[in-house]
């Protein structure tokens, strides 16, 4: 096979995602000859189980860098194109997915009607995530046109706290995120309901916060789910009463700290005097903040529009859910009119499964003994041992300094080891994990940017955090004592 003619080797590891999200995933690289006119970087993904890692091949990830970086240097405001790309795109992708798939009637549809909604489904999701990670190609070895360029300019002008302060005020994002406009919409809601430290749950409480779930439940949804539910928001709004916080003082301080980051950036260009090009870069700072998790969001809300066309496929094909997201598009289009289904096959897959793409653009599916083979013969994999060390370092994404007790919490169903004040050790987070992020007393990821997940919701929820430590997760484990200086991105074992 054509995937056979690249040096695969792995990039990052993540993990919780369905088959159905992989395969689109790694088609979505095929675009870029017709979406930017570049050659097409090399990803795939490997899956065993919950655990997931991106595979590639360096040289031609490069290839593309290359690519996108000349458009860029050309022309600057390219950049911001990609960007208001994503998010126009992303929109038109949702309200597509809302009328022909949530607002539809699924169950009075043929089985060409609903294999033509998952093709095009497919395919428009696919070209989302083309888009999306065009900015993290920009961003390879030594070249990162926005950060790097911060970074470069701005300590041209200052040096020590005066930097750092002057990073995060633009690095804040330009605008808030679907979290945060439901975090509002909540504490609004609790404010009509709070008194002297207490909740009112009446009968009209339950009703709105039932209004609330229904609208936002989608927000932390990613690629399978499930909703969050009246029960999670309610979680949401213990933690809060848990934290002695009024929300009516909190929604002033939300508004607040808006209007007083809006000021400062203002003053500190005016201060700081940058030349056209590095205006373009400051200004450009926060709306690349904001649109990685807002492009993110844009996708879990139609792959939870999806969820009721999946449903359907199981229902009429005898499959649970998490079956129906593991089985290949070429196996539906034969059994949803009646053909045979291979029950032991998509088992496999849902088990472990690799997705790479072939020459012809297509997409080749391993699973078993094929899977194992490309391991073994194509796949560099460097053995991971526990590194024995007192001192992490990685990049401050929100500054502070706590000790605690470390928690690895990487899915869901790990968050019950999760009390308040603990630390949060992550390879990477996910919004599946926010419950857990919002008791942590700090939180550390192996992985992570300026954009990561981790960075975002540590600014938006004020705890320390320190991303991109590389082997935080190899060197600390469950019950070390750590103190977190998040300021100087130092984590120490006490």
């Amino acid at each position: 096979m054509s995937y056979t003619n690249y040096n695969w080797s792995i990039l990052a590891s993540d993990y919780n995602s369905p088959f159905i999200r992989n395969y689109m995933w790694t088609l979505g690289f095929t675009k870029y000859p017709e979406l930017f006119g570049v050659s097409r970087a090399v990803k795939g993904i490997w899956v065993e189980g919950a655990n997931m890692k991106y595979i590639g091949d360096e040289k031609k990830w490069e290839e593309c860098h290359n690519g996108l970086r000349k458009k860029v240097l050309v022309n600057y405001k390219y950049f911001e194109y990609i960007i208001d790309w994503q998010m126009s795109f992303g929109k038109k992708f949702n309200n597509w997915s809302e009328k022909n798939i949530y607002l539809a009637d699924v169950q009075k549809m043929s089985a060409d009607r609903i294999m033509s909604l998952y093709k095009e489904f497919i395919d428009r999701q696919s070209t989302l995530y083309a888009l999306g990670v065009a900015i993290p190609i920009l961003d390879f070895q030594n070249f990162s046109f926005v950060e790097g360029n911060l970074e470069k300019f701005l300590k041209s002008k200052l040096s020590g706290e005066e930097y750092n302060e002057v990073f995060r005020i633009f690095t804040e994002p330009a605008f808030n995120s679907f979290a945060q406009e439901q975090e509002i919409a909540l504490l609004k809601l609790m404010s009509k309901f709070y008194s002297d430290g207490k909740m009112r749950e009446d009968a009209k409480f339950n009703k709105l916060l039932q209004k609330h779930a229904e609208k936002y439940g989608w927000i932390y949804y990613v690629y399978a789910g499930p909703a969050y539910t009246a029960k999670d928001f309610l979680g949401f709004i213990k933690d809060y009463l848990h934290k002695n916080a009024n929300p009516k003082e909190k929604l002033k301080e939300i508004n607040n700290h808006q209007k007083q980051i809006k000021k400062l950036k203002k003053i500190w260009l005016k201060k700081l005097q940058p030349d056209k090009f590095n205006k373009l870069i400051l200004n450009l700072a926060g709306k690349v903040v904001w649109a990685k998790p807002r492009r993110k969001d844009l996708q879990s809300y139609s792959y939870y529009h999806l969820e009721k066309l999946q449903r359907e496929i199981g229902r009429r094909l005898h499959l649970s859910l998490a079956q129906v997201r593991s089985t290949p598009i070429e196996m539906l289009e034969i059994a949803l009119p009646g053909g045979e289904l291979d029950i032991n096959k998509i088992n496999q897959i849902q088990k472990s499964h690799i997705c790479l793409p072939n020459d012809d653009l297509s997409i080749s599916i391993l699973f078993g003994g094929e899977a194992d083979d490309f391991k073994n013969k194509y796949l560099k994999i460097e053995k991971e041992e526990i590194i024995n060390v007192a001192e992490l370092k990685g990049a401050c994404a929100y500054p502070g300094k706590v000790q605690g007790v470390v928690r690895r919490i990487d899915l869901p169903e790990q968050m019950f080891k999760m009390q308040y004040g603990d630390i949060l050790l992550s390879t990477g987070t996910t919004p599946s994990i926010v419950p857990a992020m919002k008791k942590a007393g700090a939180i550390i990821t192996d992985e992570g940017g300026l954009t990561c997940h981790a960075s975002i919701v540590s600014r938006e929820l004020q705890i320390p955090c320190v991303i991109g430590t590389k082997n935080a997760t190899r060197v600390l484990k469950d019950g070390d004592k750590v103190e977190v200086d998040a300021t100087n991105g130092i984590i120490k074992k006490i």
